[in-house]
């Protein structure tokens, strides 16, 4: 089969396809590089449907038309519409990107979501406050890794986030893989405005990968983050697959399927963010209708032994993987490593740290004399440890003890 896949630089997706065999095209930003050997045609910004509809026609002859990239869903389902090709649909595409969307559909579903509010500048967050109470959570209407996303706890906290640049900071990109969609774009300079919404006491948040064949979830993988992802930036975190029988496993698996019902049936992963209150409520989140970032995916296929690549391949084709649903493990944890900002100065080989208990896999991304990679909103760039936990209960204790096991150090950086 021809494959058209959209895509910001991570080659997974196209890998994937051409090991099970497949034809691929890319289309990608201006200025990226495609995979030798794969003919690449160019966009310059993913939102510009009329510059994609008049680069359709140059386009080659596919039987369908694919992305794992968050910034490139509408554009995807723009083309398939163009195309009359199956999958994802521009109004459900939307959906899953625009959080205002999205929000306003799964409450009309009869979802649990926070309340929101559209508004397109900062004066017009205290009347939003007004009606939904204070504090409010303040974020873009399409975004990732909690990019632009902050607490306003009051009048006098938004006129000093106002008086500090808070709404008009566009965000750095050290990955470059961005700059042709609006997730870099700040706050005052949405288009469309950005969302202002209820201020949810979240207890715990949780994750669940869906893969769904379509419209028929094959496989849930639910996990929860070591903290709520708003308290976790630029921490040490840590995020755990639970087993399928855990109380809330099976809550959050639930709402998961039942948000992606509501928000549009599809062939591939639909990523889901469950919040808990403190109160025990539950509530969607977000939903996404490509697989989760970070070590997610990984925790997934190791899991439930399934070859994610191929899985992906299938279902990027709208063919159906052959996915078990028995876990290997009780449960598994992806230890994200963070170390400050320095230099390097010393760091375990792999094979040190794969004999320590309990550790399956080790992937670090820091070399000695190099200074540690910095990372952008919840996305670690220093790499990861795949661990199977003693008991959920002492997981805390158990990570802590990993990481000092590591003993990574740093020379911190000097101010002249």
């Amino acid at each position: 089969m021809h494959v058209l896949v959209l895509s910001t630089g991570n080659p997974l997706l196209e890998n994937a396809l051409l090991t099970a065999v497949h034809t691929v095209t890319v289309l990608q930003p201006a200025g990226t590089a495609a995979l030798p050997g794969i003919e690449q045609h160019t966009v310059e910004h993913w939102d510009d449907l009329d510059a994609l509809t008049a680069l359709e026609p140059g386009l080659p002859d596919v039987a369908a038309i694919a992305t794992i990239d968050e910034q490139a869903i509408v554009a995807a389902a723009h083309l398939r519409q163009l195309r009359g090709l199956p999958g994802l649909t521009v109004e459900a595409a939307t959906a899953y990107t625009d959080k205002a969307v999205m929000k306003t559909t799964l409450a009309a579903a009869g979802l649990p979501v926070a309340r929101h509010r559209v508004v397109h500048h900062a004066r017009e967050v205290a009347s939003a406050a007004g009606e939904l109470g204070w504090p409010v959570l303040v974020k873009p209407r399409g975004g990732l890794a909690t990019l632009n996303t902050f607490v306003v706890r009051d009048r006098e906290h938004l006129k000093e986030l106002v008086d500090a640049g808070a709404f008009d900071a566009r965000i750095t990109d050290p990955t470059g893989r961005l700059t042709a969609g609006h997730v870099l774009d700040s706050l005052h300079g949405a288009r469309d405005g950005f969302l202002v919404e209820q201020f949810l006491d979240v207890e715990a948040e949780f994750f669940c990968d869906l893969y769904v064949h379509r419209g028929t979830v094959l496989l849930a993988v639910p996990g929860r983050y070591n903290a709520p992802l708003l308290q976790s930036l630029g921490a040490a975190s840590f995020d755990t697959a639970l087993p399928p029988q855990h109380p809330e496993a099976r809550q959050v698996a639930d709402l998961a399927a039942r948000a992606a019902a509501a928000l549009g049936a599809q062939s591939g992963v639909v990523h889901c963010e469950i919040l808990r209150d403190r109160t025990g409520g539950l509530f969607v989140g977000e939903a996404g209708a490509r697989p989760g970032g970070g070590s997610i995916t990984e925790l997934a296929s190791v899991m439930y032994a399934f070859d994610l690549p191929a899985t992906l391949a299938a279902l990027a084709t709208d063919q159906a993987p052959d996915l078990d649903g028995t876990p290997r493990f009780p449960a598994l944890t992806a230890v994200m490593i963070t170390a400050p900002a320095g230099t390097v100065t010393h760091v375990p080989d792999r094979d040190t740290i794969e004999a320590l208990p309990g550790v399956l896999h080790a992937d670090i991304r820091l070399t000695v004399g190099q200074p540690v990679p910095t990372g952008i909103g919840t996305m670690t760039l220093a790499g990861r440890v795949l661990y199977v936990p003693d008991d959920l209960d002492t997981l805390d204790q158990e990570v802590a003890d990993l990481r000092a096991a590591l003993d990574i150090r740093v020379e911190p950086l000097t101010t002249d």
